[in-house]
């Protein structure tokens, strides 16, 4: 089934650079113990940095999500086979670290993610992406999804200067007004999943929150 897709609105910006990938908050270093003052009455104790842990490999991260969308095809075969219209419903993809490697292997695509919205669209649903990138860091966006081999319809981005969290579901509020029934949303981040409008809710992991 052939595909119209677009960007909404339309894209505008910079060739993609650079991934955004958001940094974790430093760990709490341990208590030192055994301090002592020395004859000048300055601390001899060591002084502990706070470290991040290391990120997983690739395999171990893509273990994961494969974990957390194991039945999400046959959720999306439960919903199709409910409904009176499967062509009525949609579902929404997040884009970074959850469609696309955007931290492990930009750009190619999370195979585990894309096998459930190609699934989607092979019955008969919609697919489209809803997005923390604004518009004008999404350039080349709309062929490098198509050419990771996702069957898609639209690419909503957030607008310049409004909350994430506030984005997506305004532009799935879009979605559903435009005549759609959203049975499943998939991201990696809770501010992908709040609100309304979400169907069936997929977390994937975010790594402590050092993935976008």
């Amino acid at each position: 089934m052939s595909r119209l897709r677009a960007v909404v609105p339309a894209l505008l910006g910079v060739t993609l650079g650079s991934t955004l990938v958001l940094s974790a908050a430093d760990a709490q270093p341990p208590t030192s113990s055994g301090s002592s003052v020395g004859s000048s009455g300055v601390s001899t104790a060591a002084v502990v940095h706070p470290r991040r842990a290391p990120m997983p490999p690739k395999s171990v991260w893509l273990a994961k999500v494969r974990k957390k969308l194991a039945g999400a095809k046959r959720e999306l075969n439960a919903a199709a086979a409910a409904a009176k219209d499967p062509t009525k419903l949609a579902i929404v993809l997040d884009i970074d670290n959850t469609s696309i490697q955007s931290h492990y292997n930009w750009p190619k695509p999370v195979k585990p993610t894309r096998k459930v919205a190609n699934h989607a669209a092979a019955l008969g649903m919609h697919v489209f992406f809803v997005t923390g990138r604004t518009p004008s860091q999404i350039k080349n966006l709309d062929s490098i999804l198509f050419d990771d081999g996702y069957r898609y319809d639209a690419i909503y981005p957030r607008p310049a200067g409004t909350r994430l969290a506030a984005s997506k579901q305004a532009n799935r509020a879009k979605i559903v007004k435009s005549g759609f029934t959203i049975v499943m949303d998939i991201g990696n981040r809770h501010t992908d999943l709040v609100g309304a409008d979400t169907g069936i809710k997929h977390k994937l992991p975010s790594l402590g929150g050092r993935l976008s």
